[in-house]
């Protein structure tokens, strides 16, 4: 009877066995989502403990963590998979796109120790403003990738100088340098280290965004900062050379 009765559903569906199909489906999707994120986090982190860092301008890192004041820090979206190790447990808010993309980055930054606000700089991004803009008042730190989530790279966009001039905060640009790394062939290049790889963390000077009457002022205002982003990038890249030839670093 069994049987036949399975065998009924299928000849003649009904609306109860596309509900079936389509609770099958989003199960798997969420066992699927499951797996991935933990081989991740695995490989990641099996990865990262073999890494030997050095870090420069750590000390500012800490004072504006313990100042209580708030602040943003802001990195290239294509390398941020040693800061996030190198910070973790700190308690540092970011943002994370609502995507299923971001589903698996909420889930790995979560697990170090980082608290998040969902949200993009599409349909979610007044959510995700909002929502920055109140862990800053309330004297948290916002881990920003200004040229996130989709690009284009080291291009910094308007929404982080916006964050930055409303909430009247201190700044902070961060480099990062590594080798040997993997790059994917995303939009970001994205920057994976090899195991045992040489990695510096450069933080930077913290600045304040001046404020802007219009759109014009803070593309000006995004400009300067992507430029301090990059200068950090080079003075990490600097710091790596002499790691890597004895104290000699060469011309960038």
């Amino acid at each position: 009877m069994l049987i036949f009765t399975v065998l009924s559903m299928i000849c003649s569906p009904s609306a109860e066995l596309f509900q079936m199909a389509g609770a099958l489906k989003k199960l798997w999707s969420k066992i699927r989502l499951e797996i991935i994120w933990r081989l991740l986090w695995l490989v990641s982190t099996a990865i990262a403990y073999t890494v030997r860092f050095t870090v420069e301008g750590g000390e500012r890192f800490d004072n504006m963590l313990s100042s209580g004041r708030g602040g943003i820090i802001v990195l290239w979206h294509g390398k941020t998979m040693l800061p996030i190790f190198w910070c973790r447990g700190r308690g540092i808010w970011s943002i994370i796109s609502p995507s299923a993309d971001g589903e698996l980055q909420d889930r790995i930054v979560r697990s170090r120790g980082y608290r998040t606000i969902r949200g993009s700089s599409g349909g979610n991004g007044v959510r995700a403003f909002l929502g920055a803009a109140k862990c800053i008042r309330d004297g948290g730190v916002v881990a920003i990738t200004p040229d996130g989530p989709r690009g284009p790279a080291n291009v910094v966009q308007l929404g982080t100088v916006l964050l930055a001039e409303r909430s009247e905060c201190d700044v902070m640009p961060i480099g990062v340098a590594c080798r040997p790394v993997w790059r994917l062939n995303s939009w970001d290049r994205h920057m994976i280290p090899k195991p045992f790889a040489r990695a510096v963390i450069y933080f930077g000077e913290t600045i304040r965004v001046s404020a802007c009457e219009n759109d014009d002022d803070r593309r000006i205002q995004a400009e300067k900062l992507a430029e301090l982003i990059n200068e950090c990038d080079r003075r990490a890249e600097l710091l790596l050379d002499k790691k890597e030839n004895g104290g000699i670093a060469r011309d960038i």
